[in-house]
Parts: structure tokens; C-alpha cells; sequence
């Protein structure tokens, strides 16, 4: 009889257990984990990289040629060449001028934005920008724009390619960039000659 008794108390501990354990807290949270979803930006607030790979190559030419002649011969006889025998001015000008511009680039980058706006037809404007600072020098990247959902990939990135009406700036504050730019004194110069 103890046997039997230690035998059903063991099943109900076994059982009441079982029913402890089903109720514990899961190893994953209480979040939106679908493991059958995808973790693309869908909604304001969320994010996404942009893949930035620009190559910009821009080449511009211009030519100018002018010609202009002018000019007087008088004949003897009229009023004027009694007093200046000879007189036959002749005036030219003649002016040409060459231009040749010249601009090439490459951004290989990569930059987490946010969606700030769904809009009309379920595109997203998206905007983000990311600072580094390194021994004095400072680079600012700027990226806005509007993705479509479905260009997207399922890492969560997209191409920089991809954006409509995109606005990539790559800016830099520091003593190289200073120096880069020309001093007042050589800007002046520069304006009036």
C-alpha cells in the first residue's frame, strides 16, 4: 500500500510539474518574433541600410569664335577728305575663348536611415546621416530620400541606386578640409581677375 501511495504521489508531482514548467516564460520575450516574417522596414520609425555606391563622371566643353570688322573709305571729292586726304579708318575685333570642365567621383559607403514618412502609393521617405570624428577631422554624411517596399532585400538593405529624388552629402570639417578650400586673399584675386 505505501508502494501505491508513493507511486500516484509521484505521478501528481510529475504532473503538477509538467503544468509548472508549461507556464514558465519564454526564451525569446514577448516581442514580434515570427520566425516565418521578414525584419524589412515596414513602418515609420524603422530602419534600414542604404548601400551607397555612386560613380559620378561629368565632362562639359565649350568653344567661342567671334569675328567683327568696321570700316570707312572715303572718296576724294566728299567734304571730309578735303580736310583729311587719306583718311580710310578701318576697325577689328576678333575674340575666341575655350572651355573644358571636367568632375569626377566615387562614394562607396554604407548608412542606417530611418523611415520618417509612409506616403501615397506605400513608398517610404527615408532620411539618416552619420558623423565620424578622427584626429581633428570631421566627415558628415546626409542621406534622404523614398524607397519603394518592394526593393527592399531581406537583409534589410537597399542600393542607393534604387532611391527616388535622393540627396547624398559627404562633407568634412577640419584642418585638411580648410586647407582645401582657397583663402579670402586668393578668392578675391580669383573673383576679380
Amino acid at each position: 500500500m505505501k508502494k501505491l501511495i508513493f507511486f500516484a504521489l509521484t505521478i501528481l508531482l510529475a504532473m503538477f510539474g509538467l503544468s509548472m514548467a508549461s507556464q514558465a516564460a519564454s526564451l525569446w520575450g514577448d516581442g514580434n518574433l515570427n520566425l516565418y516574417a521578414d525584419d524589412c522596414a515596414v513602418q515609420v520609425g524603422d530602419l534600414l541600410t542604404v548601400l551607397i555606391i555612386e560613380q559620378t563622371k561629368a565632362s562639359q566643353e565649350a568653344n567661342t569664335a567671334t569675328n567683327q570688322n568696321f570700316g570707312i573709305k572715303l572718296d576724294s571729292g566728299m567734304f571730309l577728305s578735303e580736310y583729311f586726304p587719306g583718311l580710310s579708318p578701318h576697325y577689328g575685333d576678333e575674340a575666341g575663348a575655350h572651355g573644358n570642365t571636367n568632375r569626377s567621383g566615387v562614394i562607396i559607403a554604407q548608412l542606417t536611415v530611418k523611415v520618417t514618412e509612409i506616403l501615397p502609393g506605400g513608398t517610404f521617405r527615408v532620411e539618416g546621416s552619420k558623423t565620424i570624428a578622427v584626429n581633428g577631422e570631421t566627415e558628415i554624411m546626409t542621406l534622404q530620400g523614398i524607397i519603394r517596399p518592394q526593393d527592399i532585400e531581406r537583409d534589410n538593405t537597399v542600393e542607393s541606386t534604387r532611391l527616388a529624388d535622393v540627396s547624398i552629402s559627404y562633407k568634412g570639417k577640419g584642418v585638411i578640409a580648410n586647407k582645401q578650400r582657397p583663402s579670402p586673399l586668393e578668392w578675391l584675386l580669383n573673383w576679380l581677375f
